[in-house]
């Protein structure tokens, strides 16, 4: 799996700007940031890789968007995860809402959060389970999700990792 970035040199003319394996870095860490706009309408000015070394933010900049990747490992793979843990990780990324502990103990399960966002999600590889307080829907891959500023989660059943592609935008709360 690459990333291309295709922008326009300095001459004027369309190019591929930026190439990168993503491989590599599933094998350390299970999101990544595939670009980042802090506002909109969004700056194509800046030459720069807005994502090269920067740190994983739960939420885009007041005004931006963030495209990323999730890779869900196999359930096997997966270690359980405690609710203490959960909001550790939730500090961690500055989520702005952080699920009480409380929450995720009666929760349907730990990874259940919340963002001020609306999410465009889509399912490229694999099968996982998009949670929500009420249904729950198990996505396929090429299936869509809409997820608009309420609490949702991930939980992936499958003896196959599945690999999500994730634009989130900034929002009003719901």
């Amino acid at each position: 799996m690459k990333r291309y970035v295709m922008g326009n040199r300095e001459d004027g003319l369309a190019d591929i700007l930026f190439e990168d394996e993503l491989e590599p870095h599933f094998a350390e860490n299970r999101i990544r940031e595939l670009w980042l706009n802090t506002e909109t309408p969004a700056d194509q000015s800046n030459p720069a890789d807005p994502v090269a070394d920067q740190k994983m933010f739960h939420e885009p900049p007041d005004g931006g968007a963030v495209f990323r990747l999730l890779v869900f490992p196999p359930k096997q793979d997966t270690p359980d995860i405690t609710p203490e843990q959960m909001v550790e990780m939730h500090k961690s990324i500055h989520s702005v809402h952080i699920p009480s502990i409380e929450y995720l103990r009666t929760a349907k399960h730990p990874t259940m959060h919340k963002t001020d966002t609306l999410n465009y999600f889509v399912l490229t590889e694999g099968e996982i389970w998009s949670l929500s307080e009420g249904k729950d829907v198990l996505l396929k891959a090429d299936d869509v999700m809409i997820q608009r500023g309420c609490m949702h989660g991930w939980r992936n059943d499958s003896d196959k990792r599945a690999v999500l592609a994730a634009v989130l935008i900034d929002s009003d709360p719901a």
